[in-house]
């Protein structure tokens, strides 16, 4: 039986995957927070007398690089966490950790390569997929298989 089916037929499987779901959820929102607060501070300075630069393009501009800082937290928040402390803020919320090839924390090159997919919605959807599709087992996703990683109960 693939992942894909034991996440059809199995409530275990089902739960581990919300568990999962709602772990990435509270990260994304603990980044986003941090990266807004970001944003604010540097909108502000732009729009403050003496320093507005005018027209639309600044805010774009910082639109982009918001989502490119985005990015670049998650892709360091995630293997940093992961790394040292075996779980991120949400998955130790969801009471999950991260095991390595070693049994341990995953070392820093392990967990960077888990979570690259993370870098935009789409790749994620299609390592879990992927993952699941390809798995017997359904705790998986492709990178974490490629890696020997896995995310287990804490």
């Amino acid at each position: 039986m693939s992942g894909i089916d034991a996440l059809m037929k199995d409530s275990k499987a089902q739960e581990y995957w919300l568990k999962r779901l709602i772990a990435i959820i509270i990260d994304s929102v603990i980044i986003a927070v941090i990266v807004g607060i970001i944003f604010v501070a540097v909108a502000a300075m732009i729009v403050l007398p003496g320093y507005f630069v005018g027209g639309f393009a600044p805010f774009a501009v910082l639109f982009g690089g918001f989502t490119v800082v985005v990015g670049i937290l998650l892709i360091l928040y995630f293997p940093l966490a992961e790394a040292t402390r075996g779980a991120t803020i949400g998955k130790s919320a969801m009471k999950l950790k991260v095991v390595g090839k070693s049994g341990g924390n995953p070392d820093f090159v392990e967990a960077f390569v888990r979570n690259v997919s993370k870098i935009y919605w789409l790749l994620l959807l299609l390592d879990v997929i992927v993952g699941l599709a390809t798995q017997k087992g359904y705790q998986q996703k492709f990178s974490d298989h490629l890696m020997g990683t896995s995310v287990v109960p804490a």
